[in-house]
């Protein structure tokens, strides 16, 4: 009993952070306040940081937002939800890396460390649907023993 209350805990916490973190950056990147510079947008998709400040803000913080509200309410979704969140911003870094590569410095540390963040909110996440639903993905079937 002590286990889940901790995993829970763990998870609430690491999908908040993430969802502060995310709604910040996104908002800073839409407002100016932070700015790699367009240069290294060059030969991108993006001729400004728009498409990808609302994407950080809305897909990645929205998800995260939502995840960690379910999370404190304990709804039966919020695992699942804090699962979403992480495959969201393990794919906004990658696209990141993608687009802008992986600069040397602040930058490549940010993408190594959300990337991580995300896979481990992913694998706790993962932990805990099987713990409690068994291995079936829609939670119809066998629960696992308590």
């Amino acid at each position: 009993m002590v286990a889940k209350r901790v995993e829970h805990i763990l998870l609430t916490l690491m999908v908040a952070f993430l969802a502060v973190t995310a709604v910040a950056g996104g908002a800073a990147l839409l407002t100016g306040d932070i700015s790699p510079g367009l240069e290294l947008l060059a030969g991108s998709p993006f001729d400004s940081y728009l498409i990808p400040g609302l994407a950080l803000l809305g897909l990645v913080g929205g998800s995260a937002l939502v995840a960690t509200f379910l999370m404190l309410v304990r709804h039966r979704l919020g695992v699942a939800v804090s699962a979403v969140a992480a495959v969201m911003i393990m794919g906004f870094e990658l696209v990141e890396v993608l687009v802008i590569g992986s600069p040397v410095g602040l930058a490549r540390n940010l993408q190594l460390f959300y990337f991580t963040l995300g896979l481990l909110i992913a694998v706790l996440a993962g932990w805990m649907w099987v713990s409690e639903h068994g291995l079936s993905i829609t939670g119809i079937g066998h629960r696992a023993a308590h």
